[in-house]
């Protein structure tokens, strides 16, 4: 029966869909209040409570409403007078289900809501009078702005920080599909065709725009001048609408934001991730398990394996070190920039045989899918089979010749290949099952450094008349692209694995969210190795319509 069903996958004909989040205003709660929020999505009609474990926050759902097509549930929160400061995950639980999660924030600052009708002109603008504060405020039409009117002395530095309640991941193409906010300060001023005319004299968008990471604004403005000063609040790209909720923070000083919270999962190519003198034994752990030495840390010559370490503190700089390889080798190459990572600092790393000729480069060159267009990019990793022994050196410099500093600091790791699963990937944020029915979860992973064992996928936490069964689905042939280079240098093998989760025909019906967790482990040769992926996502059998 239960293959039977893998086969049917999830969609059974006539099914509802599942309950899916858009966007909760106001965004932000302050510590010790009561509040109404207003949730809205799709097929969240039959809402039944709110899942939010562990956060300092109770809930009553107050009413369901309808705008258009989206429904609208209105929500009664209550946060814990000690709650701590930062972003909260909630759900709701309806009739078909549990939902995807959005993010709540907690402040202890003021926090005060905007006013009623439109901020979009200097005369309108909603009065700072006094910091740190933060607003709940609302982009509701498409080219609407926000203007913030405040005092500020001459030497004062204010910060400022937009967070957008719809979030837009930096992605190629722009951000279309969230809200991507930007702040712009003026000054008051005057020319000869407008007496009241005000001057901008700072604009950010975001701090720093990298494919995939948040894009939410900050700006720090030091003021040469005491008076009246005007902050906008927009869409970078125009957009609004009733889900555009953002939270505006003034705080006094120079205040850095927070640093984006660091996924617990491996991430392997990445300038970011720490390459500690462990990392050979860390990598094992994720293949054939074994334990290796400590890894050396060198500022010039090295030996295999070795992690040399340096910064390029002047514009034209170029460091060397060389090493020497007595029997033909695959070796690894890794680069991290503890302090300043791309696109501010960029390394090029480059591999040079006796002769000065260059061997391998973190630099990959191809084709582009879409022009052909001959494309460069700087890699954090590259793999290279070395057949001829000798000495070799290692050159590393800034890809310009104008850019240095102390903070350009690297740290580049030669070592010998070791075969291990790379970034585990699961995606699915829930399950919802009907009795009777099957539903996939895909799990992706890279094969690093040709790792030929096998990724192993359990699932515990299941509730009864659940399991979860090996499977797999149909992947499309994709077209190859125009010239991958010597991809295979800089990229891992992609692969998946299916888990198919399926529910007997007399399940039992949950009426809360039952948390499951799907572990990952490496298997080399005959041995199953430690959990290198765990991820807990909320699982509930709901009864037919």
């Amino acid at each position: 029966m239960h293959w039977a069903l893998l086969l049917t996958a999830a969609t059974l004909a006539g099914a509802p869909p599942d309950p899916r989040l858009i966007s909760v205003y106001p965004t932000t709660g302050k510590t010790g209040s009561t509040f109404a929020a207003s949730i809205r999505g799709n097929a969240i009609a039959k809402c039944t409570g709110v899942h939010a474990p562990g956060a300092p926050l109770t809930f009553a759902v107050e009413g369901v409403s309808k705008d258009k097509s989206i429904d609208v549930v209105k929500l009664r929160i209550t946060v814990a007078a000690d709650a701590k400061p930062g972003p909260y995950a909630l759900r709701l639980i309806t009739a078909n289900g549990v939902s995807n999660a959005l993010t709540l924030q907690v402040t202890d600052l003021t926090l005060i809501e905007e006013p009623a009708g439109t901020h979009e002109t200097p005369e309108t603008a909603i009065a700072i009078s006094s910091l740190p504060v933060a607003f709940n405020g609302r982009i509701a039409e498409r080219g609407e702005s926000d203007y913030y009117a405040f005092q500020a002395n001459a030497g004062d530095t204010l910060t400022f920080t937009a967070g957008s309640g719809l979030p837009a991941p930096g992605a190629p193409g722009g951000n279309a599909r969230g809200f991507d906010p930007s702040l712009t300060l003026y000054e008051p001023g005057s020319s000869w065709f407008e007496e009241k005319r005000w001057n901008r004299i700072a604009f950010n968008d975001e701090p720093l725009w990298v494919i995939g990471r948040n894009t939410d604004a900050a700006l720090a403005h030091r003021f040469k001048k005491a008076g009246t000063y005007l902050l906008r609040v927009e869409a970078f790209s125009g957009q609004g609408g009733p889900d555009y909720g953002y939270q505006l923070m003034v705080r006094p000083g120079d205040v850095l934001p927070p640093s984006e919270a660091s996924s617990s999962d491996w991430e392997e190519r990445s300038y970011t991730r720490r390459l500690s003198h462990e990392r050979m034994t860390e990598i094992a752990a994720r293949g054939e398990a074994k334990k290796h030495a400590a890894i050396e840390t060198y500022r010039s010559n090295l030996s295999l394996p070795g992690l040399l370490e340096g910064a390029i503190a002047e514009p034209g700089e170029t460091h060397q070190a060389k090493f020497n390889l007595p029997a033909p080798q695959d070796i690894a190459i890794e680069i991290e920039t503890p302090e300043t990572a791309p696109p501010l600092f960029n390394p090029v790393v480059r591999l040079l045989n006796e002769k000065g000729e260059e061997v391998a480069t973190n630099v990959q060159a191809g084709r582009g899918a879409c022009t052909g267009a001959l494309t460069k990019s700087l890699q954090p990793k590259l793999t290279v089979p070395l057949r001829d022994t000798g000495n070799y050196t290692v050159e590393v410099r800034e890809v310009t010749a104008d850019l240095a500093g102390p903070q350009f600091r690297y740290r580049v790791l030669v070592r010998p290949q070791i075969p291990h699963i790379g970034q585990v990937r699961i995606t699915e944020d829930h399950v919802n099952l009907y009795p009777g029915e099957a539903k996939t979860v895909r799990v992706v992973f890279d094969r690093e450094e040709d790792f030929r064992g096998a990724l192993a996928v359990s699932v515990e936490g299941l509730p009864k008349g659940v399991e979860a069964l090996a499977s797999a689905d149909f992947e499309p042939d994709k077209d190859a692209p125009l010239s991958t280079g010597k991809r295979e240098r800089y990229q891992a093998r992609t692969e998946r694995t299916v888990v198919a989760f399926s529910a007997v025909d007399d399940a039992g019906v949950t009426p809360q969210p039952v948390t499951i967790r799907l572990v990952a482990r490496a298997i080399a040769g005959s041995k199953p190795g430690a959990v290198i992926a765990r991820k807990e996502i909320p699982l509930m059998v709901v009864a037919k319509p």
